[in-house]
């Protein structure tokens, strides 16, 4: 796949993979709001941000959503990329595949990152270590888990527009199209004949 497609599909996965997570952490905080019980709650909708704009919020946990957000869109672009770059014209499964373990990866990544700064906004003694240890693997553990969940609809998105830029570079005839060919003069033979007398 040539750099713009590739660079068109990083750009498209980054972007949906930021407004879901956005979007699925206002959810989430909706259904806080509506006394949605934890279980069906986290079954179903992760938070891989930890939204935080509501009222009388700390400004730490803003900058954590922030830096997540950005963790999370930026590592997802780049491994986006790299995976469509390096994908065959005709690998939309491998694209597919690829694009969603980047999402669970870049997700994951996401997640420990905005761990620490959480558990400063929790303030939590340092002498309960078990319950600093059990916070910062359900926070980082949050982010992948959205990943494996909704990270397909990304990866189906990002197979699409592999596949329609795989069919764009190609004639109706399904050959593929290749740049002119450059013409060379003739070869001359071996050993090279004299010229004609007379």
């Amino acid at each position: 796949m040539n750099r713009t497609a590739a660079g068109r599909a990083s750009v498209v996965a980054a972007i949906m993979v930021g407004v879901g997570a956005l979007v699925s952490g206002l959810i989430n905080f909706l259904f806080l709001l509506a006394n949605v019980a934890s279980l069906p709650r986290l079954l179903i909708l992760q938070d891989p941000i930890g939204f935080a704009i509501r009222p009388r919020v700390q400004p730490l946990a803003v900058v954590a959503m922030l830096v997540a957000l950005v963790v999370l869109m930026g590592l997802t672009w780049l491994f986006v990329r790299m995976i469509v770059r390096s994908a065959l014209p005709g690998r939309a499964a491998a694209v597919f595949f690829g694009t969603w373990g980047a999402v669970i990866i870049a997700s994951w990544i996401a997640g420990l990152v905005r761990a620490p700064l959480m558990l400063l906004v929790l303030q939590i003694p340092a002498e309960q270590s078990e319950i600093l240890m059990t916070q910062f693997s359900q926070i980082s553990v949050a982010g992948a888990s959205w990943g494996l969940i909704w990270g397909w609809l990304t990866a189906l998105v990002i197979a699409l527009v592999h596949r329609a830029s795989r069919d764009a570079s190609t004639d109706p005839a399904g050959a593929p199209v290749y740049p002119p060919s450059q013409t060379y003069p003739p070869a001359q033979t071996y050993p090279p004949v004299p010229p004609a007398a007379g």
